[in-house]
């Protein structure tokens, strides 16, 4: 009994991560098209892992981004640093949307 109460807490931890992942994502993709509104209708784009990945990295770019600047210790090296990632980021995720669209004639 006990290995199976070990892979359940397993798989709910896994499962959790998971989704965790997944909010990530999301987050990071609700971010991109704040900045870039004409790509809104473009969420089918969750289906690929390889956007999911830039979101998500977006995303943690962006969080580290506002941490920096809301520090009470300004390291202002270090944010123009993130904002040169965050803006690096959006630019690959915008266009890669643009090229997938163009391949899928949605464009």
């Amino acid at each position: 009994m006990e290995p199976f109460l070990t892979i359940s807490v397993a798989t709910v931890s896994s499962t959790k991560f998971a989704s965790a992942d997944m909010d990530v994502q999301k987050a990071g993709m609700a971010r991109l098209f704040l900045a870039a509104p004409d790509l809104r209708g473009s969420a089918w784009m969750m289906q690929s892992p390889a956007f999911r990945k830039l979101c998500e990295a977006y995303e943690h770019a962006c969080l580290r981004r506002d941490l920096l600047r809301c520090s009470a210790l300004k390291d202002e090296g270090a944010l123009l640093r993130s904002e040169t990632e965050c803006k690096s980021l959006e630019a690959a995720a915008i266009a890669y949307i643009r090229k997938q669209r163009q391949l899928s004639g949605l464009a």
